[in-house]
């Protein structure tokens, strides 16, 4: 299908969506990027919205795909919940052309919601930056820009917890001032997103207050706690997590079998082999079952057994 086709096919709302069609949108040339761009309009919101969610799930099941024409359409779309899903498209991309659009969206976009999402989009590269896989103003560009939000009281909370989050990365004093000043907060998310921050710091100093939180009432805080320790990865976490793969709330055992397959070690071996054969529930057996393999690969893909996440986008 020619992409004036395609266009003309999404256009049309009775005509349903198919995979084999939408593969036409990936990796457009200018000339078709300016057609698509020209006639984004005639695409419903709602339409346009659908539309990209089926393009990440494409890309995430193959990453031949490329689609960042389409999202970079996307982030001028006057519809927030479209700007939205065309930032979350982007997450992992690597292009260092990305983060300007980040930061713009992350500074002035009207809606709370496609701030925070540029903010989490920005962690990726703040990742990228601590691995020194970006240049110095990239650096700059990317810290700064999630500092202002955190540092900025006026700020909707979702927005400056979701920086928080994704400024963890780089493991500053000023950072871990914020981080301090999050998981004293009252506010639960916020709270949350402290945990998320000291696992995304790799820093070995926050593990006690991790392993002290893997016994929180708070189903939230448990597993952002098994999630932090897997990030740290330091594998005296073992012993800790041990206890959670039997938690009541089946994604926060899920999140404790994840973070034993990835920290590794003799000791999560033979813990994932007990749960492998012996757990009452399917699921926590077969995701021990892989875990126990990415103890032996790098290659084993955990992504079908993720959790589907205690911190939602527009939480």
């Amino acid at each position: 299908m020619a992409l004036s086709s395609c266009i003309d096919a999404l256009a049309d709302g009775e005509t349903e969506l198919a995979a084999s069609d939408l593969t036409q949108l990936s990796g457009l040339l200018e000339g078709e990027r300016e057609e698509l761009r020209s006639r984004w309009a005639d695409i419903s919101p709602l339409r346009r919205r659908e539309v990209l969610i089926m393009l990440i799930e494409l890309a995430d099941g193959n990453s031949d795909l490329d689609f960042e024409a389409v999202y970079d359409t996307a982030l001028a779309d006057p519809d927030a919940g479209v700007r939205e899903q065309a930032v979350a498209g982007l997450w992992e991309s690597e292009d260092r052309r990305t983060i300007p659009k980040l930061t713009s969206l992350l500074r002035d976009d009207p809606d709370d919601h496609v701030r925070a999402a540029a903010a989490l989009g920005l962690g990726h590269f703040a990742v990228l930056a601590v691995t020194d896989k970006l240049v110095e103003r990239d650096v700059t560009l990317v810290y700064r820009s999630l500092m202002q939000p955190l540092g900025d009281p006026d700020e909707a909370m979702a927005v400056r917890r979701r920086a928080l989050e994704a400024v963890g990365a780089f493991a500053t004093e000023e950072v871990a001032g914020f981080i301090r000043w999050g998981f004293g907060s009252d506010e639960p998310k916020l709270r949350q997103s402290a945990l998320n921050a000291m696992g995304r710091s790799g820093d070995p100093s926050w593990l006690p207050t991790i392993y002290d939180e893997m016994g929180s009432g708070d189903p939230a805080m448990r597993y952002e706690a098994a999630n932090a320790a897997r990030e740290i990865g330091e594998t005296e976490s073992v012993s800790h997590l041990a206890d959670m793969v039997e938690d009541p709330d089946v994604e926060v055992a899920l999140a404790a079998i994840l973070a034993v397959g990835s920290i590794g070690g003799a000791r999560a071996k033979k813990l994932l082999r007990a749960i492998a054969a012996d757990d009452e529930d399917e699921a926590v057996r077969e995701a021990a079952a892989t875990a126990l393999r990415l103890t032996e690969t790098d290659e084993v893909d955990l992504s079908r057994f993720e959790p589907s996440g205690r911190l939602g986008l527009s939480g």
